[in-house]
């Protein structure tokens, strides 16, 4: 699936400033310290985060995106390996920082496979050590108020994008078919998803040895309200070892 989107994946996410989640990130990690990211895809955190002088090391499941972060690398302190994330095998390495952006986390499709990753991702942590996940908020009105919904995300003289959505509530997971018209043809691009609520991502965090020291509405560390659509937690290993 991600594959097919490696060629795009840039273009659908234009505009989106990644200083504010490097800085962030950049932060907890000290001096000598390194990064491991879950499902880094074209690199669009992992290669500003190494400007900021954090060595990186990327996983991803698709070989088409890791292709599009080495052409972008140029001569940045970031290594990849193809893999999935509920799989992580880090040959004993220990990272200062493990984390996770963009709703990623959810792309693991079934809880169990959201637990194994969470152990791993606790043993692959140094001694106090930071785990930080990045994900939408699931909740009603919006994106969960139904079953099926067709929504237009953009549309312009030269094109109609469109996003196709299904919901199945009870096992908590979220297709989606983004679907683009333009004068060279039709193009799909599809996505799967299973959200976690937050009391779940911290039972299933707690199960894995780690527990939340911080939770934020944003990479500037805004205060979580009701009204926030996304979260930014921050996770160590119980009694701060792993």
């Amino acid at each position: 699936m991600w594959d097919q989107w490696a060629p795009h994946y840039n273009d659908e996410h234009h505009g989106r400033d990644p200083g504010p989640a490097a800085d962030f990130l950049a932060s907890l990690v000290g001096t000598g310290g390194r990064a491991l990211e879950l499902a880094v895809g074209t690199g669009r955190i992992a290669l500003p985060l190494a400007d900021r002088g954090i060595p990186v090391t990327g996983v991803d499941v698709s070989p088409a995106m890791l292709d599009e972060l080495h052409r972008h690398r140029g001569d940045r302190a970031v290594t990849t390996h193809t893999g999935d994330m509920a799989d992580l095998d880090t040959g004993g390495e220990r990272y200062e920082l493990v984390y996770v952006a963009f709703s990623s986390f959810y792309f693991l499709m079934t809880q169990p496979r959201q637990a194994t990753c969470l152990q791993q991702v606790a043993r692959s942590l140094a001694p106090g050590g930071n785990f930080v996940i990045e994900a939408t908020i699931p909740r009603a009105p919006g994106l969960l108020a139904g079953r099926q919904q067709l929504a237009i995300r953009d549309l312009a003289d030269t094109h109609l994008s469109l996003s196709a959505i299904t919901h199945d509530p009870v096992a908590q997971t979220i297709s989606f078919q983004e679907i683009r018209f333009d004068q060279t043809g039709i193009r799909l691009l599809p996505v799967a998803m299973r959200y976690v609520h937050l009391s779940e991502l911290d039972l299933l965090a707690t199960a894995a040895g780690l527990d939340l020291t911080h939770r934020y509405a944003d990479w500037h560390r805004a205060p979580l309200t009701a009204s926030s659509t996304q979260h930014i937690s921050v996770y160590t290993c119980a009694g701060g070892t792993p």
